[in-house]
């Protein structure tokens, strides 16, 4: 492809290439077909030979030091960089170059400053190569965890970037659907307007728009400016927090929500900036519940590991190969321990029934170093010595005193009185599955986690802390926080039964039709009137909640926009109907949502046969047989010959280990429905083409370069 001659030079000094290094074109086309036709080798030698001739050209040193990047010859880079920096100190180009080269070697918080200097010295366009760096330093902030600093490089990359290039978006979405990541930690914070009539307007107004150019250090530079001179104003002080967010800054990013959270604002603003600040504070740690590993040496491991097989209160535990660097390292045989064994059905089992795990168990041969030993890996906690009383009756012998005791883990003990590890038999129904763990989630958070000390709360608990009236804001805040994590609006009740215990006011419902529902935090939208939305609001506030991966909102807006009695024809009820059903805790609820979009779809004259295969899917989660083959009988006679059908079948059957996969040869997708199913269906994690969200944040990527 011709290189147009109208496109901004690589230089990156704002010139087009026709006006700027038009006697390169032809070079630079041609290093382009060497890179097209895999030969990145040969692209760089060309770009070397060139640059010997104009060793100082900056377009060329911009060349170079890209195509060393793309193949991760990073020494060779940084020399480049180097040399393209002393040569051109206040090039936007050359400073980008070296945020990228940071942003791949060193991690995103080193980047921040060069890329910074690069959005600094541009004029009007924006050089390709600084666009890189947006993404790629908020890419390489997304890999190092620096949540609030990878969102907003990313939604500034996102504004900035070419319609066609979704990159940014396409990483901020991942985020939003990773499992565990807080609601609140998922919104796109937005500066806080100028107060009227006040005489310092006009520098509260650049720094705001400063910051729109993604000039943060400029604007958090005047902000900071403001700070000293006008004390705690609450805009001031959000505006600066937030920058320094921005920026990498994360400690004064927490410190300055502290600041405003103790302002006169708002009562949810403050409760909303608190909680983040609480969740993000590096400084606040609560206090720890220690992991210990403790070793011991065994005269007889054979014995010790079939006294271990044939008690029913250690079962066999299969360990991932990929875990250990080396086989020497990884354990001959691993097991967990339990308080009491398993009971032989799971069917009318009760809470205090449930076998719980309390120690992972590790056993090693002896090799020529060390004798055969046993790892004993448990929480210090209220089991801590009945694990080894345990451990001798199963073993017939005292273990004796440990060889080696260490530290491995600290866990938050307010977080981990929030988890519990359960050993339900195998046959446990689904619903009753369900049921026991709104009893223990309940338990946890009336009991559990209101009496675990907090550091927000300078180290009580929410019940210790509940008639300090410094700690009112906080406390609002861990209780918001704990809220926001829900994911059944049958917990509604539940947290009501906190805010009373806790002595905190009952939350107020809110008027939806009075806020901006684009930029409203969605841990709001459990609190909406939803009825006094329209069809068309609510369907625009459901696709809100689902690409922001709130469950409990989106079962809100959901329910109540297939609730209406007459829905217009106008309005399409599938993305309300597939994530109710896709979300419903309740397995027999979300049988009910699949008939309901059934008769939906029947009423408009279309097909069902999305239902069925959500149907489907549900049913092999049960591991309801009978019901599988039922709507497999459904799919075969009436939706087969539908576009995609025959393919997300056999995707779900073959994710369940129902159906044989592909040959080797890799001929095409076998008919799901001309191969024997088994009798029975194990439940199953189903893999659907909207739910895989299995990787991380930032999702395999094969080179840490955020390459055009």
């Amino acid at each position: 492809m011709a290189i147009d001659p109208y496109s901004p030079c690589p230089c990156g000094i704002g010139k087009k290439l026709k006006f700027c290094c038009a006697d390169l074109a032809s070079d630079f086309e041609k290093v382009q077909k060497m890179v097209a036709g895999d030969q990145p080798h040969a692209a760089l030698k060309h770009a070397e030979q060139l640059l010997k001739k104009q060793p100082q050209r900056a377009s060329l040193l911009d060349l170079q030091a890209s195509l060393q990047l793309s193949m991760h010859e990073f020494d060779a880079a940084r020399k480049t960089i180097g040399d393209f920096l002393e040569a051109h100190p206040l090039s936007p180009t050359a400073n980008a170059q070296a945020a990228i080269l940071l942003a791949a070697v060193e991690g995103g918080r080193k980047a921040v400053g060069p890329l910074q200097n690069a959005l600094e010295q541009l004029d009007q366009e924006m050089p390709l190569r600084v666009l890189e760096a947006v993404g790629a330093v908020g890419q390489a902030l997304l890999m190092q965890g620096e949540l609030i600093a990878a969102r907003s490089h990313l939604l500034l990359y996102a504004a900035i970037s070419p319609d066609d290039d979704n990159r940014g978006i396409e990483l901020l979405l991942r985020m939003n659907l990773q499992s565990g990541l807080p609601l609140l930690m998922r919104e796109s914070w937005q500066l806080l307007p100028c107060p009227a009539d006040v005489d310092w307007q006009t520098r509260f107004e650049a720094a705001s728009a400063l910051s729109l150019r993604g000039l943060w250090r400029q604007a958090e530079a005047l902000y900071a400016e403001l700070h000293q001179e006008l004390g705690s104003v609450p805009e001031v002080v959000y505006n600066l927090a937030l920058l320094r967010g921005w920026l990498g800054d994360v400690g004064r990013f927490a410190s300055g929500l502290h600041e405003y959270a103790r302002l006169d604002v708002p009562l949810d603003n403050a409760i909303e900036a608190e909680a983040l600040a609480q969740l993000v504070n590096p400084e606040l740690e609560d206090p720890k519940l220690e992991t210990i590993k403790s070793t011991f040496e065994i005269a007889d491991l054979d014995q010790l590991t079939e006294k271990f097989t044939n008690d029913k209160r250690v079962e066999h535990y299969a360990i991932d190969p990929e875990e250990y660097d080396d086989e020497v390292d990884r354990p001959r045989d691993s097991f967990v321990l339990l308080d009491r064994e398993t009971p032989s059905t799971g069917v009318g089992i009760q809470r205090d029934e449930i076998p719980h795990v309390i120690a992972f168990l590790s056993v090693y041969g002896k090799r020529t170093d060390r004798e055969a030993q046993l790892e004993v890996t448990t929480d210090r906690g209220d089991d801590f010595d009945r694990v080894f009383q345990l451990l001798s009756e199963v073993s017939g012998t005292p273990l004796g005193e440990a060889k080696e005791e260490e530290v491995i883990a600290n866990k938050s003990i307010s977080e981990e009185s929030l988890s519990w590890r359960w050993r339900l038999p195998n046959d446990t129904p689904a619903e009753h599955r369900q049921s026991l763990l709104a009893e223990q989630r309940r338990e946890a958070i009336l009991e559990s986690w209101s009496q675990a000390p907090r550091a927000a709360l300078n180290n009580q608990s929410p019940l210790e802390a509940k008639d300090n009236e410094a700690l009112r804001v906080p406390l609002l805040a861990s209780a918001l926080i704990i809220e926001q994590a829900a994911v059944d609006p049958a917990e509604a009740p539940l947290f009501v039964e906190l805010r009373q215990t806790l002595g905190l006011s009952a939350l107020e419902a809110i008027d939806p039709t009075d806020v901006d529902l684009e930029h409203v935090p969605i841990v709001r939208v459990p609190r909406f009137e939803l009825a006094k939305l329209s069809e068309e609001q609510l369907t625009e506030l459901l696709n809100r909640t689902v690409l922001m991966g709130a469950k409990y909102a989106t079962l809100l807006v959901g329910r109540e926009l297939v609730s209406r009695p007459e829905i217009p024809d106008n309005v399409d009820l599938t993305a309300a109907y597939r994530q109710l059903i896709r979300l419903e805790p309740n397995p027999t609820k979300a049988f009910e949502w699949a008939e309901q979009a059934r008769k939906w779809s029947e009423q408009r004259n279309s097909s069902t046969g999305e239902w069925a295969l959500m149907e489907l899917e549900l049913s092999i989660e049960r591991g309801d047989a009978a019901g599988v083959q039922r709507l497999l009988g459904e799919i075969r006679t009436s939706h087969l010959k539908e576009p995609g059908i025959a393919e997300a079948t056999y995707r779900l059957l073959y994710a369940a280990g129902l159906v044989a996969p592909p040959d080797a040869a890799g001929s095409a997708v076998p008919n799901p429905l001309e191969q024997q199913l088994p009798a029975e269906v194990e439940s199953s994690e189903i893999w659907t083409p909207e739910s895989d969200n299995s990787g991380t944040a930032t999702g395999e990527q094969k080179s840490v370069i955020w390459t055009p």
